[in-house]
């Protein structure tokens, strides 16, 4: 799937606190690896977009995933798990804010979880 990234800061792994420089990866608005900060409006611009047309008012809260880069862990389990998930909300086509989110269940790959 593609997908694109935003890169907030702070954004620091739950697991060992250093910061995350590689961004966190998510399927909304104009797949285009496009990247993004806190801040952004969303590019709807494209061939492929998700969902399959901008809605009105462009209200989402979405999964994105990102890896821990800390390249001073001793061993690449030391995050655990490989791949971590973050909740990115988006207002009025804004992205205005990333946050992690361990405690949602398991769902599909990228799910959109609101969307008004």
């Amino acid at each position: 799937m593609n997908f694109n990234t935003v890169y907030p800061t702070p954004f620091l792994c739950p697991f060992c606190k250093e910061p995350i420089e590689s961004g966190v990866g998510f399927a909304l608005g104009a797949l285009k690896r496009k990247s993004y900060r806190v801040g952004d409006d969303l590019d709807w611009n494209g061939d492929l977009i998700r969902p399959s047309a901008r809605p009105v008012s462009c209200n989402f809260d979405t999964l994105g995933y990102f890896n821990c880069d800390n390249l001073r862990c001793s061993t690449w389990s030391d995050c655990f798990p490989d791949v971590q998930r973050a909740l990115i909300i988006i207002r009025d086509n804004v992205i205005t804010s990333v946050r992690i989110c361990p405690e949602l269940p398991e769902m599909e790959e990228f799910a959109i979880l609101l969307q008004e």
